[in-house]
């Protein structure tokens, strides 16, 4: 977690050429000269390392975007080619959708053929049904003709069954000359008799006949009916079909429309690739020589802070003195703390060397406990908290470790965590924090008797301030635990 974010921000103001030496000064004033000539060499340096880092903050700004820009065209190159994919596809399936249309067509006129011959086979059974109707119609009008015909001769069966009943009475009146006769009205009349039995029977079976080409005439017109309507509706599945056909005709257009687009769409996506992957390509050779830049620019600002420290060293007083002269009585007082708090037994030396960080559940940003952070929030607010009244330029005074693990912070940076607020915590609650940044680190770790660094500090809301750290290393027993740093603006 980084404790600095860097932008562009513009240099700060150019402090004057340096004094001109005077020609063959006499010894008494060389000291002076050489003193004056020092110090502003230290202002001069000073703000050559201020202005370096600002550059070099804006210059990772850009690095930042250019990496971020590059990134962005790879995936607008793995898009377009998703989507020359995708448009290769839909080409694809456009053709296999023309064959299968092709095809279909084929299909709608085979069936087409085949519904007509249908048609005509329903058409012809549908008059075969239509005749027979008649012809039943015709056989009803016969079979009424016969059972007509069956009661006249059952009428005149009765006619002449009364009329040898007659003769028999008249015959028996004769007497002897009348036995022939007799005999003859007889016969008559059991010739009438069975001509009765006969006359019923034939009009029993006309009845049943009669039900029987009835129920065969209902049956037939209902036939008839149904035929009728196939008919119908076997036209209009022929219309339906010729219907489907000029559909299917209307989508094999459209596809070949779709395979014209498609292979548009193509070419152009085609010429958006090559242009996508030239575009990556000069990002990203701009990018790495950004890089290469930035490294540089970093050597550069290592090399000026190198060259503030050393003339901060050099005993002439600058103004970074007074806070690498505080800095240091507070780390070498915190020393000495860590060290009385070993050697009396309260606290073990390898506790306070212990690494091993537990993340704290629900922080964010994510905060760790160190197996000491009870003892520096114990002991290091009596060191820290006074030199934040060095100068109204002093923004925080905090230790950390030899890996950025900032234990415990200034009172007003050791918030209780807002949940849900990850903002308002990264700015108000930068305790116990692992800051593995440039400065952070080389702070932790610097084991000269001072480190001066020059580095912008974000402010939130886009804003930045250009800011000096200054630290001094924390030793325990011989071993280097971390160091504590003093940042302030300038």
């Amino acid at each position: 977690m980084k404790d600095i974010s860097t932008d562009e921000m513009p240099l700060i103001a150019d402090r004057g050429p340096l004094p001109e030496t005077l020609a063959a000064p006499d010894a008494s004033t060389q000291p002076m000269l050489e003193i004056a000539v020092i110090k502003d060499i230290a202002v001069e340096v000073g703000t050559l390392s201020v202005s370096l880092a600002d550059v070099s903050g804006a210059v990772e700004d850009v690095d930042r975007l250019m990496n971020s820009q590059v990134e962005t065209l790879r995936g607008l190159r793995g898009l377009s080619d998703s989507l020359a994919r995708g448009n290769d596809a839909i080409r694809d399936a456009a053709r296999s959708a023309l064959g299968a249309t092709v095809e279909a067509r084929n299909t709608v006129a085979s069936g087409q053929t085949r519904i007509d011959a249908a048609l005509a086979d329903v058409t012809a059974l549908a008059n075969q049904v239509a005749l027979f109707g008649e012809r039943i119609e015709a056989l009803t009008s016969a079979l009424t003709k016969v059972a007509r015909a069956a009661g006249d001769i059952d009428a005149i069966a009765r006619t002449t069954n009364l009329l040898a009943l007659n003769a028999s009475i008249e015959a028996a009146r004769a007497g002897a000359a009348g036995r022939g006769f007799m005999v003859v009205a007889q016969e008559v009349k059991q010739l009438s008799g069975r001509t009765q039995d006969a006359t019923r029977q034939i009009e029993s079976n006309l009845g049943d006949l009669t039900r029987e080409i009835t129920a065969i005439a209902e049956t037939g017109r209902a036939a008839a009916d149904r035929a009728a309507k196939v008919r119908r509706e076997a036209g209009h599945v022929s219309r339906v079909m010729t219907e489907i056909d000029s559909a299917v005709l209307a989508i094999a257009d459209r596809q070949d429309q779709i395979n014209e687009t498609s292979d548009t769409a193509s070419s152009l996506v085609a010429a958006t690739e090559d242009g996508f992957h030239g575009i990556g390509a000069g990002v990203t050779q701009a990018a790495g020589r950004l890089s290469a830049a930035k490294s540089s620019l970093s050597d550069l600002v290592n090399a000026s802070e190198r060259l503030v420290s050393s003339t901060a060293r050099l005993g002439v007083e600058t103004v970074d003195t007074p806070y690498i002269n505080a800095v240091r009585q507070a780390a070498a007082a915190i020393s000495a703390a860590f060290t009385a708090e070993v050697e009396s037994g309260r606290f073990p030396l390898r506790d306070l060397f212990d690494h091993s960080y537990r993340p704290i559940p629900g922080s964010d940003p994510a905060q760790v406990m160190a197996a000491f952070t009870p003892l520096t929030d114990r002991l290091l607010p009596a060191f820290q908290e006074p030199l934040l009244s060095l100068s109204p330029a002093v923004v925080f005074c905090a230790a950390v470790d030899v890996n950025g693990y900032l234990p415990t912070h200034n009172r007003k940076f050791s918030q209780p965590q807002r949940a849900g607020d990850p903002t308002w915590n990264a700015a108000n609650c930068r305790n116990r924090r692992i800051f593995d940044d440039r400065v952070g680190l080389a702070a932790g770790r610097n084991t000269k008797p001072f480190l001066l660094q020059s580095y912008r500090r974000d402010m939130g809301g886009g804003t930045f301030a250009l800011m000096k750290d200054v630290s001094a290393p924390i030793f325990v027993l011989g071993r280097h635990w971390g160091g504590l740093r003093l940042a302030y603006r300038v």
